[in-house]
């Protein structure tokens, strides 16, 4: 009995600890809805560019950027560990009630590849991405530019999407293909 009423308290010390957590960090963020919860750590830069719904929450290390693009996270997102979404230079919009796997990438902007300058000193090439609802992306994915990621779909571990994704499909491979669909 002990041991469960110890469990309780920790419990909720740590939804304490989490709470503050996230107020501290919508200090600096654009806008933020209710029960923000993010693990430690979290790292923001471009805040001031950054949306994110309410009921957020992430399991471990997030990144989460939005320097010179527009980052919109909807309401229910649930990131896993060392996840990274950079809008920088682009544009995500992540619909609601969506899953993110540990170590996903989602990057709206590529490196610039012209022979002409030496790759250091090319500028990003920004893009569009959008996650429709009821989005999974399994583990070690990487969601590119220029993709939008169709309503329920599921995007299989280790994938690498260059193209859209349509409403219900799982996807898997590199690049990502159809492989099933989401059944009734």
């Amino acid at each position: 009995m002990l041991k469960i009423l110890r469990l309780k308290v920790v419990n909720k010390c740590v939804s304490a600890a989490r709470r503050a957590y996230g107020l501290y960090h919508s200090l600096f963020l654009r806008k933020v809805g209710a029960k923000f919860a993010p693990a430690f750590p979290l790292t923001i830069h471009g805040g001031e560019n950054i949306v994110i719904g309410s009921f957020f929450q992430s399991t471990g290390t997030a990144y989460l950027f939005g320097s010179g693009g527009v980052l919109e996270i909807g309401d229910f997102v649930s990131l896993n560990t060392n996840v990274h979404i950079g809008a920088s230079g682009g544009r995500i919009i992540i619909g609601s009630n969506v899953l993110i796997g540990p170590n996903v990438v989602i990057r709206a902007a590529d490196h610039g590849a012209s022979r002409t300058e030496i790759i250091r000193n090319q500028t990003h090439v920004g893009g569009d991405i959008v996650i429709e609802d009821d989005v999974w992306i399994a583990a070690n994915a990487v969601i590119l530019k220029n993709v939008r990621l169709g309503k329920g779909c599921i995007v299989g571990a280790g994938a690498v999407v260059t193209k859209d994704v349509e409403p219900y499909a799982i996807v898997g491979g590199v690049p990502a293909r159809k492989i099933s669909e989401r059944r009734l």
